[in-house]
């Protein structure tokens, strides 16, 4: 595995996706706590070359906070507005001399686990960057369009417009080789914003609602919690995701 590095800020050249519409991948990969500031070292050298600084997107680097059996430690998460921009940022990374600094940096201080490749099909609620704890629902969905109306049901009831965070729903197009096919990525402020919220929805009947459509049309596989120590881009959430669509 170390001979390919990492597959760093992951399948920024492949994977087929709506063009005109959000991507993002996470690549994660292990490291120890000891080599985390090296990596970010890293990570901002390549941000700081031609090609970093000429990045359209938002890049986020977190640390997994509770992933079950999941080897990875850490993980790159680039996000785009498009797959066009997508391509053409991956074109010119490649290019930059930075970019094979940043491998081989990479290569000596991890050892990568998994990349996956998706896109936004919506968003709701405060799209913020100011958010750092991060929660991700696997799915494995059989009706899309009736797990996608629960959501919206959900989002746009009393319970989903005093939600505090954002919730963006993206579906798995490439890299997935687990029954996962859709992912719900719920940021927070905090963990303690996040545990409040959870203990609000006991017995809420909105809350019973989506749960009772959710499980009709799709199996809930599990959850990931994660935060975000950095990020980069001049691009915010809100521009590389298109905003929320609803509150």
């Amino acid at each position: 595995m170390k001979r390919i590095g990492l597959i760093a800020i992951g399948l920024i050249f492949a994977g087929q996706a709506a063009a005109a519409s959000p991507v993002w991948s996470a690549a994660t990969f292990t490291t120890t706590p000891q080599n985390a500031p090296a990596v970010i070292a890293a990570a901002d050298k390549l941000m700081s070359s031609p090609a970093g600084k000429a990045f359209p997107g938002r890049l986020l680097f977190q640390v997994s906070v509770a992933d079950g059996a999941n080897p990875g430690t850490h993980t790159f998460v680039p996000i785009y507005k498009s797959t066009a921009d997508r391509e053409a940022s991956g074109q010119k990374f490649q290019a930059d001399p930075a970019w094979a600094v940043f491998q081989a940096a990479m290569t000596k201080l991890s050892q990568p686990a998994s990349t996956v490749l998706y896109g936004l099909m919506k968003s709701w609620g405060d799209v913020s960057d100011t958010d750092g704890v991060w929660q991700a629902h696997a799915f494995a969905v059989k009706d899309p369009a009736a797990f996608l109306a629960a959501l919206d049901k959900l989002m746009a009831s009393e319970l989903g417009k005093r939600f505090p965070g954002q919730v963006h729903l993206s579906q798995v197009v490439a890299g997935g080789i687990t029954p996962v096919t859709h992912t719900i990525s719920v940021g927070w402020a905090s963990e303690v914003e996040m545990a409040a919220w959870n203990d609000s929805l006991a017995g809420n009947a909105d809350w019973t609602a989506w749960s009772d459509a959710s499980r009709a049309s799709s199996e809930y596989l599990g959850g990931s919690l994660a935060r975000t120590l950095k990020s980069w881009g001049t691009a915010s959430m809100k521009d590389v995701t298109g905003g929320p669509v609803s509150k």
